[in-house]
């Protein structure tokens, strides 16, 4: 049986999912979604999952926590990144012809990107999987899939692009591409409840229901 690691970009997903409209949809199983994409020879080796916690957002962070101890539940491995604080300055001009300066903070994620190339460069040297599948639509992971293959000649690297995505430049790259639509999303979504080992009990969040 082959091998199969799926590379599951959290952020890129999150938001294509986002612009759905249909919060249930972030409440997404990705170990049964990763599975319905293999064939009859393949089995799942590993799903990693590439995210970070927005910190300064209490209240979407802890969805999101809850969120990752349910994927742990499903045998996903979690790979967090983290965010920076950074600041710009904006200068405009108003009505009156006046220049004003404005500084904004905002928080960029970072990590994420490196850790799917670090991860997938790394199985393709390894030789841990005979097939890596990217879910993600980001341009920046096109020179770690270059790389892997270099690495890895046998190795077959294919692409689950987001809904409402191009990626046209991770397709040309990629052996195969799969777009994933809403319809697939919504079959595979997590049990409301999960009942933990420990006695706990994971519930999905309310406004995911």
């Amino acid at each position: 049986m082959d091998k199969v690691n799926f590379y599951i970009d959290g952020f890129n997903i999150y938001h294509a999912i986002d612009r759905l409209n249909n919060n249930k949809l972030k409440w997404i199983n990705y170990y049964d979604l990763c599975k319905s994409l293999l064939k009859d020879n393949e089995i799942i080796n590993k799903v990693y999952y590439f995210s970070a916690y927005a910190f300064w957002k209490p209240y979407s962070q802890n969805n999101h926590y809850i969120f990752i101890q349910a994927l742990k539940y499903f045998n996903v491995e979690v790979v967090l990144g983290n965010f920076k604080k950074k600041s710009k300055n904006l200068i405009i001009n108003d009505n009156n012809g006046n220049i004003i300066k404005y500084n904004y903070e905002y928080h960029e994620e970072k990590e994420s990107d490196v850790n799917i190339a670090i991860y997938l460069v790394r199985d393709a040297c390894k030789r841990n999987c005979d097939k890596a599948i990217l879910l993600s639509g980001d341009s920046d992971l096109v020179p770690a899939i270059k790389m892997a293959k270099e690495e890895n000649a046998d190795l077959k690297v294919g692409v689950v692009v987001p809904p409402n995505v191009q990626a046209s430049s991770l397709k040309n790259i990629s052996d195969f591409d799969i777009k994933l639509l809403k319809i697939d999303i919504s079959s595979f979504l997590l049990p409301n409840s999960i009942k933990l080992e420990t006695g706990h009990t994971i519930t999905c969040p309310k406004d995911w229901q």
